[in-house]
């Protein structure tokens, strides 16, 4: 059976992991503007590693709120639930998860938002060189079409 320190001890890991995820985020973000390729990749890496961790915390908080009897409560029903002192305690930690998730949050989407503009970029620099690979032009400076070949085989002189 769980008490409500471990229901704390579990928000406050919640809290560590969530700033964690969010410094990741940071250095994807640092990454991506600097277009170091290779530190992105490690840290989508890390990452990854850190949301299986917060999945894991995730269902410990779940088991602990169930014994606790507070089951599929939110963390502001929890707070209608406990008495004075317990709230004072926990009020504090909920506010602190919630700034911690939003900041989380924030960074990512600024994050995806950078990764997204870079590849953006990427494609528009590879189909212009792709569209320059394939132009050719004609005496007087004039471009020919290259994808269907002018000549037939049969014109071809031996």
């Amino acid at each position: 059976m769980h008490d409500l320190g471990d229901f704390k001890k579990i928000v406050g890991d919640l809290i560590t992991l969530l700033e964690d995820l969010d410094e990741t985020e940071a250095e994807k973000l640092d990454a991506v503007q600097k277009n170091r390729v290779t530190f992105v990749e490690e840290t989508m890496k890390k990452e990854q590693v850190a949301v299986m961790k917060l999945r894991g915390l995730d269902k410990k908080r779940e088991a602990i709120q169930k014994d606790l009897g507070w089951e599929g409560m939110s963390f502001k029903q929890i707070l209608s639930q406990v008495n004075d002192v317990e709230r004072e305690e926990l009020k504090p930690l909920f506010d602190r998860l919630a700034d911690s998730t939003r900041r989380f949050n924030d960074t990512k989407d600024s994050a995806q938002k950078a990764l997204e503009i870079s590849l953006h970029h990427i494609n528009t620099i590879l189909a212009k060189k792709a569209a320059e690979e394939n132009r050719s032009y004609n005496n007087k400076g004039n471009e020919k079409k290259t994808g269907g070949s002018d000549k037939h085989f049969t014109s071809t002189k031996i």
